[in-house]
């Protein structure tokens, strides 16, 4: 019963209504120019659907609407590896400065399968609080120009100046060996005009967010209590929204 009651609540979880979907479905109006635009050059120009597939097989099944086609690739993310140690880390890193994240190699055994990492899904990113496996990016901007010159992104990246929290800043592994093995479809840039370049934001924020997964919708699900009489988690996002909520009411 408890893995049913748990089950049910999580089909209430899945939230793929997007504008991209409304369009889909026949409503021409769902989507801005904007986000047409972008999601033409999602699946043309930007080659974006290469890697985050809506159809077609891979190694592990069939690809769907989550925007993955669910392979595990090198796409030369930063190597974020803050210390090991009490109020520094809870995390030893790999290889010899233990300042390295060998990915699906710990997993498989394989060092061919260094620095690999799972294609993401790209629903709702406009809510994500950080991208890629180690956060390296808090902005959905900074991640798509990424992809889009994965050389220069990596060998200019700044912790700093990405944003990434202070704890995380400290140290970065090597970026060379990681992209010596940069996947092939990542290793020529794309080059978009900026015009071009705020359309696919657009589309990857805007079309294809579920407006159910707001803060302000989600926070409804939480209940005031429940029948053990255990405290209820309390999320920081529903607290700010309280507290807007009362603020905005005051004035």
């Amino acid at each position: 019963m408890f893995g049913k009651a748990i089950a049910e609540f999580e089909f209430t979880l899945v939230f793929a209504d997007a504008p991209l979907d409304q369009f889909a479905r026949g409503d021409r109006y769902a989507m801005t120019a904007a986000e047409k635009r972008g999601a033409l050059l999602f699946f043309g120009k930007a080659k974006c659907v290469q890697c985050h597939a809506v159809s077609g097989r891979t190694a592990v099944g069939e690809s769907n609407e989550m925007f993955t086609d669910f392979e595990e690739r090198v796409i030369g993310v930063p190597q974020v590896a803050p210390f090991f140690g009490v109020g520094q880390g809870n995390v030893t890193f790999d290889g010899p400065g233990q300042d390295e994240d060998f990915g699906l190699e710990q997993i498989s055994g394989n060092p061919d399968d260094r620095y690999k990492f799972r294609t993401a899904p790209l629903r709702n990113l406009a809510v994500a609080p950080g991208f890629f496996h180690n956060g390296a990016f808090i902005r959905l901007e900074d991640a798509i120009r990424h992809h889009l010159n994965v050389y220069k992104s990596a060998r200019t990246y700044d912790p700093v100046e990405a944003g990434i929290p202070k704890d995380l800043s400290h140290r970065l592994g090597p970026i060379e060996p990681v992209l010596k093995r940069l996947d092939p479809l990542l290793q020529s840039p794309i080059h978009l005009s900026k015009g071009e370049f705020d359309d696919l934001v657009s589309f990857i924020r805007d079309g294809l967010l579920d407006e159910r997964v707001k803060a302000e919708n989600l926070c409804k699900l939480v209940p005031a209590q429940v029948p053990s009489g255990l405290p209820v988690l309390q999320f920081e996002a529903c607290q700010k929204e309280k507290t807007d909520s009362q603020t905005g009411n005051q004035q």
